[in-house]
């Protein structure tokens, strides 16, 4: 039996990161009314806050994932933008919230994809709420970090691209 590996991309797909920047314009724009402008990314880690991230997987041409991720002063303002009332940060109400979010996201950037000639399925949204937590990618991964800001705050997008097309998988007792 031989293992073939496929080239590992060093870097993160231009067209998925592409897809996402536009479908967060678009998103933002449209569903919460914000101007968003994209920041430079600099080395500096964000600084520690309390915050909540909505993550949802890709399948298909490319496995990747993106995390949705948001501090606590821009969720809250965002969800009053998006839901058209107060929702508190520590409500179940909340993590509902920021997964419909993600998911609404995650449609979109697929259409994207889908446009260019790129399938790609997702998966249902995971939402994560806390202090200071952070997305730790798979070490056999390339990753991108979009940062945005808009009249509600900074938030950004992390993307995580297994190199070589299928993540790392283990069988039981390996």
């Amino acid at each position: 039996m031989t293992n073939s590996v496929l080239p590992a991309e060093a870097t993160f797909p231009e067209a998925i990161e592409a897809a996402v920047r536009k479908a967060a314009i678009e998103f933002f724009g449209s569903y919460c009314g914000l101007e968003l402008t994209e920041q430079k990314v600099d080395d500096r880690p964000d600084p520690p806050c309390a915050g909540i991230m909505g993550v949802i997987s890709f399948f298909g041409d490319s496995v990747w994932s993106f995390a949705l991720v948001l501090p606590e002063g821009t969720a809250v303002a965002v969800a009053k933008k998006f839901a058209g009332f107060d929702i508190p940060f520590d409500s179940p109400d909340m993590g509902d919230l920021v997964g419909e979010m993600a998911n609404v996201l995650a449609g979109e950037i697929c259409s994207r994809l889908d446009a260019r000639g790129m399938k790609a399925q997702m998966s249902l949204p995971t939402v994560a709420r806390g202090h200071d937590v952070e997305l730790l990618p798979p070490s056999d991964s390339c990753s991108e970090r979009l940062v945005f800001t808009s009249p509600t705050g900074m938030f950004s997008f992390k993307l995580v691209k297994a190199k070589n097309g299928l993540p790392m998988a283990r069988r039981s007792g390996q």
